[in-house]
C-alpha cells in the first residue's frame, strides 16, 4: 500500500489501508500535528506508534504497533460499508503515552476519495488545531451533531468541523445578537433580551421560536448553558453576570426530544454556576446572599428544591459533575472559601442530608470567572480569567490545582467538551482553537 506525500502541514508518518472491494484501491489517512511542528521530535521523542480501530459499540482492536519513525503503517482491510474511528497512540520506550490523537466516526469507503488527517498531539497540554478559523470575542460555545463546534460572538459565528479539522463554510449573519446559545441537533437557538430565534446550521434558515408559558427569554438572556448527556439543554437565567439583567429564578430547557419549557430556582440568583449531575438533573450555586448556596432543579421538576448547604454568594463560579453525587464548584469571587481573594475547589456531596458543608481541595484558583470540565472522578480542567482579565488554565485535583500554559494569550476565552473522551477545546480571544488531552 502507498502512502501519499507529506505535505508540509502533515507530519511524515502516514497510515494507509486498504478497502475490500473489486479492485483493492487504496484508502489512506494521515497524521497532522497542526502548528505543533516539534510534537514528535522534541525531547522525550516517542518510539512507537500504536494504531487502533474504535468500533460504533465501543470495542476497540489494536491494528498496527510500528518503530518510530515510519512513513506507512497497514491498516489491513476494511468494508466499503464498515463505520468506526482510529485512535493513535505514541509511546516511549517504557510504553508511556506521550501523543494521542483520534478521529471521529467515518464509514471507511469515503476514504478512497478524500484522506483522512487526524490530528495528535502531546498529553496533559494544549496543542493548536489545524486551520485555525476567525477570532471571535468572549464567544458563547456549544457542540452541533457530535462533530462541530459552535461559537458566537454578537451576530457573528463560526463551525469548526472536527473530522475534517477545518472551519465550516460561513453560516453569515445571525438572526439576532446572541446573548445566550443553545445548541440541539442540527439547530443553534439564539437568544436576546426581546426574544429567541432557532437557526438551522445546515441550511442557515432561521425562524423566531415564542416563548412558552411560565416566563420569558427576557429572564434568561445572557445565562449560559448547560448540556445534558441525553443532548438536552437548559440555558439558566441565575447565571448571567452582574449588569445582565439581574438575579433571576428562571430556566429554559429544551428536552432530548425537542420540546421545550420554562422552570425556575428556588432562589433567585446572579452570577452563579450550573452544572448537569447524570440521574439528578440542574445542579446551581452560589449567585445569592443569605439564602442556600446550592440547590437542584429535577429532571422533569418545575421548581428547583434548595440543597442544606450554607449561604455562599460567590459569583463567577464554574461548576462540573465529578459522578453522579458529587460537583466540583471553581473559582468566581465573594465566596467565603476566599483565600487571599482566590478561591479554592471545593467539593458538594448531593448524597449529605444534614449539616453539609463543602469539602475543600488544595490550593487556590485565582480566577474571577470561571469554568469547569471533569475529566475524571477526582480531576477536571478548569479555564478561567483572573484579576487582569488573562484567560488562565489549570488541571484541578484534590492534591492541587497545576497550571496548564496556553498556546496563545487570550482574554475572555471558554471551553467545550468534545466527542472524544477527555478531550477538550479552548476559544476566543485569538483565531486559533486549542485541544487539551489527558
Amino acid at each position: 500500500m502507498r502512502a501519499p506525500r507529506a505535505r508540509s502541514t502533515v507530519l511524515a508518518v502516514l497510515v494507509a489501508g486498504a478497502v475490500s472491494c473489486k479492485d483493492d484501491p487504496t484508502a489512506t489517512v494521515a497524521i497532522t500535528v497542526g502548528p505543533e511542528l516539534d510534537a514528535f521530535s522534541r525531547t522525550p521523542a516517542p518510539t512507537t506508534l500504536i494504531v487502533e480501530n474504535v468500533a460504533l459499540d465501543g470495542t476497540v482492536t489494536e491494528l498496527s504497533r510500528t518503530a518510530l519513525p515510519a512513513d506507512t503503517i497497514g491498516l489491513g482491510d476494511k468494508g466499503r460499508t464498515e463505520v468506526g474511528g482510529f485512535r493513535l497512540s505514541a509511546t516511549d520506550a517504557t510504553g508511556k503515552v506521550l501523543l494521542k490523537g483520534e478521529s471521529l466516526f467515518v464509514q471507511f469507503g469515503a476514504l478512497q476519495e478524500a484522506e483522512l488527517e487526524i490530528f495528535m498531539q502531546r498529553t496533559g497540554e494544549t496543542a493548536r488545531l489545524p486551520n485555525a478559523p476567525v477570532a471571535l470575542d468572549t464567544p458563547h460555545v456549544g457542540l452541533a451533531v457530535a462533530r462541530y463546534v459552535l461559537a458566537t460572538s454578537g451576530t457573528s459565528s463560526f463551525l469548526y468541523d472536527l473530522l475534517l479539522l477545518k472551519p465550516a463554510p460561513s453560516l453569515g449573519v445571525l438572526p439576532r445578537t446572541a446573548k445566550s446559545l443553545g445548541a440541539f441537533g442540527t439547530a443553534a437557538l439564539i437568544i436576546d433580551d426581546v426574544g429567541a430565534s432557532t437557526f438551522d446550521l445546515s441550511t442557515g434558515q432561521s425562524s423566531n421560536l415564542a416563548a412558552p408559558s411560565g416566563g420569558t427569554f427576557a429572564e434568561i438572556a445572557g445565562g449560559a448553558s448547560t448540556e445534558a448527556l441525553d443532548g438536552g439543554v437548559s440555558v439558566v437565567g441565575g447565571t448571567r453576570p452582574t449588569g445582565s439583567g439581574g438575579p433571576s429564578t428562571r430556566v429554559f430547557r429544551i428536552a432530548a426530544d425537542g420540546s421545550v419549557a420554562f422552570a425556575a430556582l428556588a432562589t433567585a440568583r446572579e452570577g452563579a454556576c450550573a452544572a448537569w449531575v447524570d440521574g439528578r438533573g440542574l445542579f446551581v450555586y452560589g449567585g445569592a446572599g443569605a439564602d442556600s448556596a446550592a440547590e437542584l432543579l429535577a429532571t422533569g421538576a418545575a421548581v428547583g428544591t434548595k440543597l442544606p448547604f450554607p449561604a455562599d454568594p460567590v459569583k463567577g463560579c464554574g461548576a462540573t459533575a465529578l459522578d453522579g453525587s458529587h460537583v466540583l464548584v471553581v473559582g468566581g469571587v465573594g465566596s467565603p472559601a476566599d483565600v487571599g481573594g482566590a478561591a479554592q475547589a471545593r467539593v458538594i456531596d448531593l448524597a449529605c442530608t444534614t449539616d453539609c458543608k463543602p469539602v475543600p481541595w488544595t490550593g487556590t484558583l485565582p480566577l474571577v470567572r470561571a469554568e469547569a470540565i471533569a475529566l475524571a472522578p477526582d480531576v477536571a480542567l478548569v479555564l478561567g480569567d483572573d484579576a487582569s482579565g488573562a484567560s488562565r488554565l489549570f488541571r484541578a485535583t484534590a492534591a492541587g490545582p497545576k497550571e496548564i500554559t496556553l498556546k496563545v494569550a487570550r482574554r475572555g476565552a471558554r471551553m467545550q467538551a468534545l466527542p472524544v473522551k477527555n478531550t477538550v477545546a479552548i476559544l476566543g480571544g485569538a483565531p486559533e482553537i486549542e485541544q487539551y488531552t489527558e
